[in-house]
């Protein structure tokens, strides 16, 4: 990827955060549009893509009182290969008949002969399945038939759902994405397994509020849940009825919040990880959505 730095915010704690309030700070930062997260100790280091989002972040941590717990510091760093860095020792994931694979952990083929390999260069996109929510959002994908399906990944960040959902049969996948560098990531992810881009798979930088997305089989937001709160009218516009929408990126706390923002559809199905949660919904046919 081309040189560049990252705007940083860093929360250094006097004392180790108990359960109670580590829980408490992850849900804060899921509202700030971090790139990436790093907890080193009792330092924690938020990572965005532009000044403008930190600076954002520092006014909403600073109002729901984080400033009385910690000392909050703002920089910009190089890009010198953290993010590779910092997940140099992934090793492969497997997630039913998927395995998610850096290049230095790909199953040798006679390992793998009935399994659905998909390699992916960590980045500082989720993706690489080491997180919760890109896990769940597999294994809801695998309960659906997507033979013949049109899909649409919305932040595809790595492209790894768009990518597992044509190896499960689906017709075609578009990845989107409003983040220059999730796009370049995700067309890397898309060249490692073989895929020509514009074939079955595309990415695409492009956002939510792009009026010529066309309406869509299955829908993945791997988001926030403030995210999918706010654009929970939008995302069900993108389903044709009777689509399904694969939903995560939120917590079991925000989870009613999020499926109340999607009113046009039913729950299909619920997958929990620790205190991650996705939800499988179904678009009623009977509902149109502006």
């Amino acid at each position: 990827m081309r040189a560049r730095t990252w705007p940083v915010l860093r929360l250094v704690f006097s004392t180790p955060l108990d359960d109670e309030w580590h829980e408490r700070l992850l849900l804060d930062v899921d509202d700030c549009g971090v790139s990436a997260l790093d907890e080193d100790g009792d330092i924690v280091s938020l990572f965005f893509a532009a000044a403008s989002d930190r600076d954002a972040a520092v006014d909403l941590l600073a109002s729901r009182g984080w400033p009385s717990q910690a000392t909050l510091s703002t920089e910009d760093v190089a890009d010198e290969g953290w993010a590779a860095r910092s997940q140099a020792n992934l090793p492969a994931i497997r997630v039913g008949r998927i395995v998610v694979a850096p290049p230095w952990d790909v199953p040798a083929p006679d390992a793998a002969a009935d399994l659905l390999v998909i390699e992916v260069e960590p980045s500082t996109g989720f993706g690489t399945g080491h997180h919760q929510t890109t896990r769940l959002c597999l294994r809801a994908l695998q309960d659906l038939d997507l033979r013949g399906a049109r899909v649409l990944d919305i932040g595809t960040g790595s492209g790894v759902l768009a990518v597992a959902a044509v190896r499960l049969g689906a017709a075609e996948a578009l990845g989107i994405d409003n983040d220059p560098d999730a796009i370049e990531s995700a067309e890397d992810t898309l060249r490692r397994n073989g895929l020509e881009a514009g074939a079955a798979v595309r990415m695409e930088l492009r956002g939510l509020d792009d009026r010529a997305l066309l309406a869509s089989d299955v829908v993945c937001a791997n988001l926030t849940g403030a995210l999918l709160r706010q654009q929970g009218g939008r995302v069900q516009a993108l389903l044709v009825p009777g689509g399904r929408a694969v939903l995560s990126g939120f917590t079991e706390d925000e989870a009613r919040w999020v499926r109340d923002a999607f009113d046009a559809c039913d729950v299909e199905a619920t997958h929990e990880e620790e205190f991650w949660v996705a939800y499988v919904l179904r678009r009623r046919a009977a509902t149109s959505q502006a």
